[in-house]
Formats: structure tokens, sequence, C-alpha cells
């Protein structure tokens, strides 16, 4: 019986839809899968430049030169072989083998090639003199390098990658140090001596343990954190960039004390095992703990906002420094200071450099040159109004010297504004630069339309943040000013300790919080004015796109089938309307079939959805059989929504999203058999596998009010209603009339009559599929095989479907399904799993027998010793052991404990050499995907713009110039969070979610901003994996992992796309204290990236329009947190001193009065402003539902948030994002936190709430306001 969906009645024909039958057995024996080859057909063929049995050979050969584990070369053969033949499924065999290698290789952008160059290696192999080659010497070594890469011989191509991917899979963590392992590959490839012992135990645990002690000590065999922060520490980018120079790889040393470098080329690799790698290992970037770090990588935003308030103020504020109107000079060259207060900035964070970056002649040489030019013109600024307004403030002369003083003011404040910090006054032609320009600046060129969009949208920004300034903070601040400017305090007592000293000094105190408040209301709006217009540029984007609520839902599903058709199909051979329509009517019956056996729809639903079949005679009395559309996808039908589903339903939502985006431009599909192989990649640690009975219908503890099955079953009563209908069904116990409804109850209660296994596993079922379970996921993964078996079918329709041969079609269909698509979880835990998990476990694996699983299993080697560690794979076909386990498909030893990181990385990182195919899609394990997503899986591919054959002369190119060549690192699509209707909270979170993964990455893909957020990206496996992976994992500094992967992949040249006709479901944190546990992660998280090298690359690098989306997108969010509460507590201050001169001084006109007004009508400016900036958070949600869903629902949504008081729990996660960066920034002690996925079925108190989630900051604002109240 399958479980997970119930039988359609014999009335409803199925198309050939059952997908039922077992899976069969791709996988041979473990001890004979890779001496088997014949399952790589593509490859398999006589043209194959290199038979399959060669390639062993070579695998072979180098595991016995080497000393390579047997595992990892059998693991890296079937991940070499799997990927040349889903590449050769679309292009010869010997273009899927020098393609592979010009990406991994000799490439344009291969990484090896690039670092190849970087570290002059050239040179070595040239035996040419000069130190530092001349660009003539580098272009004549390219063209060197591309004569040498298309004369190579096929077997050396497929030799380097066999050698390239057996140092990859066996590296461990020092996958994280890409240019380390080219390095050794270098090393490897050049070796020509005797063979060699253990790679693992020679080479890469001496690294190993390295980067280990940098954290950790070993005591009686187990690690031991090491009290370190950041700047202490030697981590992976740290080893990875001592490989970037190669003036630092000459000064490696032997034991003996010879450098390595005077060791022949061919027998260097045999003396890597007596390196001292501490030789070269040094910090190449402190990431010190310092507020400095917002100064330094954000030099341009500060230098934006301080000249131009500097500018306001000058002008606005001249009565403090004019006398007389005769003094114009004076005037000019005060507000020529502006081009002053930019210099300072800027020559202010070029001294903070000198903390972070080591000492070197390059690093002095770069920031020494820059300050003096700053002081050059810091000094002509002081010169000039030195002499303006001391020695000449009214003569022509002195107004000649401020005019040219405002121009060349404003002439540096543009500049230091706009160009990249890293290139002001730079000449550009050291080895460093070049290293620095490849790994950290090789940033993707925009397509000139985005960039016309990026350009535009920042000086639409930017004409509004100025106009409003002027007409809404500016003038009213002057007078503001003015009032507290001229009061004097004459009749204050005398203080016996300070005297008359606070009398005097009060009215200058007002001024300078009442100047720092007004300049944070002046960082504040722009942020205000990028939300505004994101959100427009966004939705015209989406409105160009067609996606919108505009088009009547009738019109949209009159043209799903002939947009099905066009957009999912590939078959150009189907050109009969018949045909088309029984094409059309696989996908839809098989969607609507799913929906069905997820209880979204009802037996009564069918009727109106499915394609039917019916029989009719001709003339002749034949019965003939015809194809009958469903009466939705007629328009003119009468029918109402709730006739073909429940109104707001799952159902509903899907379906309507599968017609909308299939209205939009979709890239046109391949075929299945030319489809690229893929791999589904999800880490697991102790994450719910599947709801157990006692969790299910019994209540949590004494604070939970209702159990979870009650709760769900109020969530979703139409489908728990069609859920015991099924299982009524299932147990055909049939209701008969007048029969006592009692009967019933127990099915409406808990879901089953029958305590036997199969029917509480079925209740167990339907809850885990609508809870934030691993299984959930899994099932709704796997879809992608289900929806390619379809996709296969149609396009040919030869396939034998009568029942003698319906056995074996599916076997094949499953075959070619699972060959194009895997599934893998690194399930960290899996060897210590408990007997429930261990069981929940088991039963994925007989339910998927695909899916793969990679665990870490530990070994102990006794008391006082270190345990041994192996990356362990296993999947549903592995033969079964005692207690719930597998005997392992692959087992290959780990140089130590693989966890040094806060872990999620480092799990991730184990389990990537289990991958197979070109492209990677990264999940959570609270993630839900649907059959009608899935059929579109292949246009995602064709967005990688790798489906063609490649054009074999550019394979090895110079210099292609076309931006198109930057390949395309990582696809994102959106996300549906499926929690949104779990209660007030879980909306709140669901629609910032839905937000940031629609209407903000939509923008930021287009704007050059976008980076890597997990999930559900899809990524470039080769151009990730050879670029440190798909996360970083140095403990506490890479807390938040997976979007270093995406600022890697933008540095290193990878574009970053973004797709709106996919979608995955999502799950969210629901309570309360589980929402600011994840707002405390991302707080504390950012407050470590502001430490990283990442950002300082990024901020000092980037172009201006990109610097601007990169910083608001990112940083600017949390810095905008931060300057509210900042806000907030200078607002308080000026209050006080404000309330205080007030009581000392009457209030009235003149001498020795104080008019307060306009201080007043200054002070409701401020509220005013503060009370916007809070609130313009709704902005984006309402717009975004107003265009997806209608005026309605948009409106109701968002009075349902305003009404519930999210607007005052908004100020709790204003609040903690504020103190966790600024904590994390000044204090450290950023970790991971367990924010939990569970239902907020727990009620308690709001003040244990409130002292549970609330980090209590300084007691100024409560003791200011009791004091201004007291004054």
């Amino acid at each position: 019986m399958n479980f997970t969906a119930t039988s359609l009645p014999e009335s409803f024909p199925q198309l050939d839809l059952d997908f039922s039958a077992p899976a069969s057995a791709s996988f041979q024996d473990t001890t004979t899968q890779t001496s088997t080859i014949s399952h790589y057909h593509h490859w398999n063929v006589p043209e194959a430049p290199v038979r399959a049995n060669e390639v062993k050979s070579i695998f072979i050969e180098f595991t016995e030169k080497f000393g390579f584990q047997q595992d990892n070369m059998r693991n890296m053969f079937d991940h070499l072989m799997t990927m040349l033949d889903s590449r050769a499924s679309r292009m010869t065999p010997t273009q899927a083998l020098r393609s592979l290698h010009a990406d991994y290789i000799g490439g344009e952008h291969a990484n090896y090639r690039k670092w190849y160059f970087v570290a002059q290696l050239n040179l070595d192999d040239c035996h040419t003199g000069p130190k530092t080659p001349t660009s003539l010497l580098i272009e004549e070594a390219k063209r060197g390098w591309r004569e040498r890469m298309e004369s190579m011989s096929d077997h050396a191509r497929m030799a380097q990658l066999a050698l390239f991917l057996l140092i990859w899979g066996e590296a461990a963590v020092l996958r994280y140090a890409p240019e380390l392992l080219c390095f050794l590959f270098k090393a490897a490839d050049d070796y020509q001596g005797p063979a060699q012992p253990s790679f693992l135990d020679n080479i890469v645990t001496p690294l190993y343990r390295f980067a280990r002690d940098q954290s950790y000590k070993v005591v009686n065999g187990e690690c031991v954190r090491r009290e370190r922060d950041h700047n202490d520490i030697i981590g992976y980018d740290d080893i990875n960039q001592s490989f970037w120079d190669r003036h630092a790889i000459a000064r490696l040393k032997l034991t003996d004390g010879r450098l390595l470098k005077d060791i022949p080329i061919a027998e260097r690799y045999g003396s890597l095992v007596h390196v001292d790698w501490s030789s070269i290992l040094r910090k190449t970037f402190y990431e010190t703990r310092s507020w400095m770090h917002l100064l330094i990588n954000f030099s341009r935003i500060w230098v934006i906002h301080a000249a131009s308030f500097w500018y306001y103020m000058a002008v606005n504020a001249d009565f403090l420094y004019v006398e007389s109107s005769r003094e114009m000079a004076v005037n000019l060259s005060i507000v020529g200071l502006g081009g002053l207060v930019a210099v300072f900035v800027m020559a202010t964070a070029t001294l903070a450099e000198f903390m972070y970056l080591p000492a070197s002649i390059h690093t002095a040489k770069m920031l020494l040159g820059r300050l003096l030019i700053l002081f050059l013109l810091a000094g002509c600024h002081v010169g000039a109004t030195i002499y303006v307004v001391w020695f000449d403030r009214t003569s022509l002369i002195a107004l000649v010297t401020s005019a040219c003083q405002l121009g060349l003011g404003a002439i540096v404040a543009i500049v230091l504004a706009t160009v990249p910090s890293a290139a002001l006054f730079q000449q550009h032609s050291s080895s460093h630069y070049l290293a620095s320009k490849t790994f950290t600046a090789s940033f993707p060129l925009m397509q000139s339309d985005d960039r016309l969009m990026s350009i535009l949208l920042w000086i639409c920004v930017f004409i509004c943040k100025f106009l409003e300034t002027y007409f809404f903070l500016a003038l009213s601040f002057r007078d503001a000013i003015a009032a507290t400017s001229s009061v004097q305090l004459h009749n204050c007592q005398k203080d016996p300790l300070l005297g008359r000293w606070m009398c005097v000094v009060m009215p200058a105190l007002t001024n300078i919080f009442m100047f720092m408040v007004e300049f944070i209301l002046f960082f504040l709006d722009t942020y205000l004015w990028y939300v505004v217009w994101n959100t427009v540029f966004s939705l015209s984007q989406a409105m160009r796109q067609g996606i919108s609520v505009m088009s009547s839902w009738k019109t949209l599903f009159a043209r799903l089938p002939r947009h099905m058709f066009a957009k999912i199909t590939s078959t150009a051979e189907l050109k009969t309307t018949y045909v088309r329509k029984l094409a059309c009517s696989q996908m839809w019956n098989a969607i609507i079939i799913s929906m069905y056996r997820e209880h979204l729809l009802s037996i009564n639903h069918l009727q109106y959805l499915l394609y039917l079949v019916e029989f009719t005679e001709d003339e002749h009395g034949s019965t003939v059989r015809e194809l009958r559309s469903p009466i939705f996808f007629d328009p003119n039908s009468k029918a109402t929504k709730e006739s073909y589903f429940p109104p707001h339903s799952e159902a509903e939502r899907r379906l309507s999203f599968f017609a909308q985006s299939l209205s939009t431009d979709i890239p046109t599909p391949c075929s299945v058999q030319e489809m690229p192989t893929f791999t589904v990649f999800t880490p697991h640690f102790s994450e719910k596998i599947l709801l157990s009975l006692r969790e299910i219908i019994r209540e949590e503890d004494t604070t939970t009010r209702v159990t979870l099955l009650e709760y769900l079953k109020q969530l979703h009563p139409t489908e728990w209603h069609n859920f015991v209908k099924d299982t009524k069904f299932i147990a055909e116990e049939e209701v008969q009339q007048g029969e006592d409804a009692k009967d019933d109850l127990p099915f409406y209660c808990i879901g089953f009559k029958s305590s036997a296994p199969e029917y509480t596993l079925r209740t167990r079922l339907w809850a885990s599929l609508r809870a934030q379970t691993l299984y959930r996921t899994v099932s709704g993964f796997m879809n992608y095989a289900r929806a390619l078996k379809i996709l296969h079918r149609i396009e040919h329709p030869e396939l034998a479907t009568h029942d003698e041969a319906i056995k074996a079609t599916e076997a094949h269909l499953d075959e070619i399904a699972h060959h194009k698509f895997r599934f893998l979880i690194a399930m960290q835990r899996y060897a210590v799993f408990d007997d429930e998990e261990a069981e929940n476990c088991e039963f994925l694996l007989k339910e998927f027998p695909h899916l793969q699983i990679a665990y870490i299993e530990e070994i102990s080697n006794g008391e006082g010793h270190e345990p041994t560690y192996y990356s362990v794979l296993v999947d549903g076909h592995c033969q079964n052991l005692p207690r719930n386990k597998r005997l392992p498909r692959y087992r290959i030893r780990l140089p130590g404990n693989p966890i040094l990181g806060d872990g999620k990385s480092d799990n991730q990182n184990h389990a990537l050499i289990f991958y197979r195919g070109e492209y990677l899609q990264l999940v959570d394990a609270n993630q839900d995907n649907y059959l009608e997503e899935c059929l579109k899986i292949r246009s995602i591919f064709s967005e990688f713009e790798q489906h063609g054959a490649p054009n074999e002369e550019q394979l090895y190119a110079l210099n292609p110039n076309s931006s198109s060549t930057s390949p395309v690192a990582i696809v994102g699509a959106r996300e549906y969070i499926f929690s949104e209707n779990m209660g007030v909270l879980g909306d709140l979170a669901a629609g910032k979610e839905q937000t940031f993964g629609t209407l903000t990455q939509r923008i930021m893909a287009r704007l050059g901003g976008r980076l890597h957020y997990g999930h559900p990206d899809f990524l470039n496996a080769v151009f990730m994996t050879t670029r440190g992976g798909v996360s970083k994992a140095q403990r506490g500094l890479h807390l938040n992992e997976d979007i270093y992967a995406g600022m890697n992949a933008l540095s290193r040249g990878g574009r970053v796309k973004h797709t709106e006709y996919l979608q995955c479901g999502k799950g969210r944190d629901l309570g309360f204290c589980s929402i600011l546990n994840f707002t405390t992660k991302i707080g504390t998280g950012m407050g470590e990236q502001l430490l990283s090298r990442e950002y300082y690359y990024l901020g000092t690098q980037l172009p201006i329009d990109r610097f601007l989306t990169f910083y608001y997108a990112h940083p600017g969010f949390h810095m905008n947190n931060i300057m509210i509460i900042f806000a907030i507590q200078a607002f308080l201050f000026c209050m006080m001193l404000v309330a205080t001169m007030a009581a000392s001084l009457p209030y009235c006109f003149g001498d020795n009065c104080f008019d307060i007004q306009p201080v007043y009508e200054w002070f409701e400016r401020c509220v005013v402003s503060i009370l916007i900036v809070l609130c313009i958070s709704f902005l984006p949600l309402f717009l975004q539902e107003l265009s997806e869903k209608g005026t309605w629902r948009s409106m109701v949504r968002l009075l349902k948030q305003l009404f519930s008081l999210s607007p005052l729990f908004e100020v709790f996660v204003t609040q903690i994002y504020a103190t966790s960066v600024l904590s994390s920034l000044s204090f450290g002690g950023a970790r991971y936190i367990a924010t939990g996925r569970g239902f907020a079925t727990i009620r308690l108190p709001f003040a244990m709430l409130y002292s549970s989630c609330t980090m209590t900051k300084r007691i100024e604002p409560g003791g200011l306001e009791t004091g201004g109240e007291v004054m």
C-alpha cells in the first residue's frame, strides 16, 4: 500500500500515469558498482575520445601513485563519468571532455588557470628570468598556455581531470582553500617520481591539523576550543590567500631548512610531506572587533552623507558664522569645507586600514600614497579657509579663493564618493594588485540595460532624498537651531561643584545633540527612499514580465493548455492538435491527481478539472475514444471558482501561480535525454524527520491548550475532511444511511479507527506533510523524478503502455529519471540516531530508495586517542544492517573531526563529494516542492547558458570581452512561505521572507546585488566547487555561512540570476521567542560579516551603483535599525536638554528668554520621521500583495497585521537586530541558535516572553524620560 496517497475510483481514467511501480535498482552492488560502467549511456559510444575502461585505468594509476583511498577513487570515478555523461547527452563526447577540462583547468574562466597566472607560475615553467614579467611577457605566456591546452591530447585532459578530482575528493576541510588545492594539483601534475604513500596522511592531515590547532587543542583525544578571537586565528581564508602570491609560495621551507623552490619541479610533490607549512601561513586580514570596520568598508556611504549634510547645514545655518551680507567669501569658504569633510572621512578610513591589513611594503606604499594626496587636498582647504576667515573676509581675492575652494571641494567630494577607495590614486601594475583583482574584484559586467536601471534607480533615490531633506528637514531645522543657539542662561543658579559652567555649556550641548539627531535622520531617509524606489522598480519589472493580478483568472486558465505545451514540452514533432492535447492532458491530470492524493482536492472537484476519455460511436457504429478537455479551461463556463477548488485554498494558490508563471517568458527547455544531471542537496542535523503519533495527539505540556492534530485540523479543515473520506474509503467502511454518526468520530478526531500501523502511519504522514519536517522536503523534491517520467513519456509516445510491457516501461522511466536527478541529504547525526530517528530515517529510505544519505562516522580508538572519522554514503539500495542501518556504498577516511565550525557548512562540505551532475539545488530541511513546479525544471538549467555545444575555438580563449561570457554561478527561485496562515506572528515572519524572496531579490539580481541565501538556489557545481564550495566555515565568523558563497561567487566573476517562474515552499519560525531567536542569529551573523574580508573587498572595490545596492540590501538594513535606536536615544537627550533650558528661561521673544516654538515643531518632524522609517517596512509587502493578489486581499493582510499590533512587535525586532549587531561587533559571542520550527501552540504570559527574549539595554532611555518629566 502506498501510504502517501490514496487510489482514485475506477471511474476516473488515469491516462497511463501510474507511477507507483516499484523503483528499479539503478545502483549495483556496493562492491561492484564502479566496475560496472554500462550505465554511462551517452559516453559509452564508439566516438568517445577516452573509453570508460581507460578512464578507470587512469584513476587506478593515480591511486597507486599518490596513495589515494580506494573508495575515494571509486567515488570520483563515478563523479567524473556522470558529469561527462551528462554533457555528452547534449554534445559530442569530445566536446563534453574538452568543455569540462576548460571549466576545471584550462579555460578562460577556470579557477586553476587564473591562479596559475596570478601566482606567475608561468615563469617557472618557461624558465624566464624577470621576477615581475611585463605585460608583453604575460600575453606571450597566455598564448603559450592556449597553444598547450589546444594541443593537449584527450587522454591528458582526462588525466588532469581525474587527478584534480581525486585531490578534491580527499581534501576534506582544505576544500575551503581552492588556491591551495590548485597548488597541490600543480605539484602532483608535475610529479614524475616514485609512488608516494597516503595522500591523506602525508599531505592533507598536516594542513588539517594546522587549521584545527588554530581554534582547538586536543586533550585526551578530544578537541577543546581555544579562547581566541578571529584576529588571532589563521583561518581557511588566510591559508588560501597565502598561495596567491608567488613570493609567499617561494618561502615554503622543508623541515631540514631547504626551500621547496630549490627542488626540481618534477620532484617537488614528493617533498611536500616534509614541508613546514607554518613557514608561510600568516594572517592576511585581521578581523579585529572594532567599529572602524563600518568606516573602512562603507567609507563612500559616510562621504556621501557627511559631505552632503555639511553642504545643507552650512547653507542653512549661515547665521552661525557670517556677520554681514558682505561676507559672501566666508559663506562660500565654509560651504566649500564639505570637500574637507569628505577628505577627513577618507583619510580616517585609510588610517584605520593599517589595523586590519598585515604590515608589508605593498600595504605601506598603497596607504601612505593615498594619505599623502589626501593631506595635500586637506591642506588646500584649510589654507583657503584660514585666509578667508581670519585675514581677508570681503575682498575680490577672497571671493575668488573661496569660489575655487568650493569647486575643488565639490569635485573632491564627488570623486571620493564615487571612486572605490582601493582604486584611489593607485597604479595597478604589481602582482599583488593582479591577485587582488582576480580573486576579490573580478565582478561580472552588467548588461547595458541593467546598468542603466541601476544608475537610474540611485538617481531617483538621491533626487527624492535631497529634495525631501531640504523642504522637510533642513528648513525647519534652521529655525530650531537659531532658537537654541541664541539662548543665554544668565539667571541659572551657581552649582557648588561646577559653578556656572553648565549654564554656558547647556545651549552648545543642546545644539550638538540636535545636529546629531538631524544627521541620523539624514542617514535614515536614504534607506526610506531606497525601499520606496526599490519597490517601484521591482513592481515595474514584474509588470513587464507579466506577473500581476490584472489578467482575469478565466483568461489565464483558458490559455494554460497552450502555454503548457509551448513552454514545458520540448518535442517539436507534436504538431497535430490531438497529440498536443494528449501531451497537455498527461501533465495536467498528473498535477490534479497529485493534489487529490495530497488531499487538497476532493473527489467532487475532479470532474471539473480532469481530462476525461469519452467513448462515442461514429457513423459506422465503431467505438471512438475522445479526449474531452475539462470545463475548467472553458472561458465561457458559468461555473464559479468554488466549483473547481476550495476558495483561498492551497490548490487555488498553486494552480494560479502555475498558470501565471507560464504566461511569462520562460527559456525553451531541452529534452529529458539532453538535460543535465543535477542534485538536490539538503543539510540535516536534528530537524524533525517524521512526526510521531505521540507528538500529534497529545498536548506538549501544561502550557499547551491544544494538540498538534487539533491545531492542524483547524488550519486545514478541508484537507482534513478529504483525508478522512479517503481513509474511510481505504478501510472500506462506508457509512450507511441512518447509521449512528458516532462510528465516524474516531476518523474525524484522530484520522483512524483501527490502530493498525498502516492507518496510524497515514495520520502521521498527513500531519508531517503540513509541518516543517524532513519528510515533507523529501516527498516534495522527489517530485522531480515523477516530472521527468511524465516529460520523457510525452517525448516518446512510442513507449509501450499495454499490460505486458508496462513494468519494463516503468523501469526504463525510473532509470532515466534517477539518472538525471539525485537527492542527497547531509545527515550529520545519522550514525548516532536514537531508535525513533533511525526508524523514521529507514522509512524514508524504503519509501524513496534512490534517496542518498551522507553522514559522519566516528570510530573510537581507545581512551586518550583521537577517534577516526569517515564520510559515509548510503541509499535505499544498500544492504540492511541491524538497528536500522545500511551497509555503506562509499566510506572515505577523513584527517580528523570535520566539524570545526558552526556545523552546517562543515556538514555540507564533507557530503559535497557525493553530489552528482553539473548543477546543485540547495534546500533546507523545512522546504517543499510541487509536481507542477518540477515540470519546469529544465528551463532553469537554460538560465546557466551552457546548453549548446561549445565553440571549440573559444574554449581556451585569451580575453573575451563580452559580458555574456561571465559564467552564471547562481540562479535563484521564488519561495512561498507556507507557514503564513499559522498565527499572526507566523504571518508577519512569512511576509518579510516572502517580500525578500520575491520583490527584493527580483530587482537585486537585475542591479547586480543579489547574493546566495541558501535556499532554494541552483548552483553551477563546477564553478562553486573550484572556488571554495557552497559555504564557508570558520567558527563564529561565518555564522551566516551561505551568504559568503554568494560574495565569493560575485567577487570571482560569477553572475547571479533570479527567476520568477519557479517557486518552492518554505517554512518559517512561528512563535514569539522563536522569531526573535532567528532575528538574533541574523543580527549576530551580520556583526560577524562586518568584520570579514569579504565586506572589506566588496566595500572598497565595487562600482558606486552596485556598492550602494549591496550596502542597502544587506548591511544597510541593519545599520538602519541601529540608527533608529540611536536616533531615539539622541532625541531623548535633546528633549531633556530643551526641557532644562525651558524650565530656566521664560517663554517669550527677546534676549533673555527662550522662543521654544520652532524647537517643538522640529521635535514633531523628528517623531514623524522616525515613525515613517519604522512603518515603511510594511510598504513592500502591501505592494507585493497588491500586484499579485489584488486590492482586497492586500488590504486585509495589512489591516490584519496593523490591528494585531504587529508594529509593536517590530519594535522588539528592531531593538534585537540593533543590539545583536552591536554586541557581536564589539564583544563577539556569535553562535548558531536553534530557532525551532514547531507550531506555536504554547501560551505564556507576556512578561515571561518579554523577559526571556528581550536583550536588556542600558538604562539611559528610561532615565532620560524620567529626567525630562521632572524638569
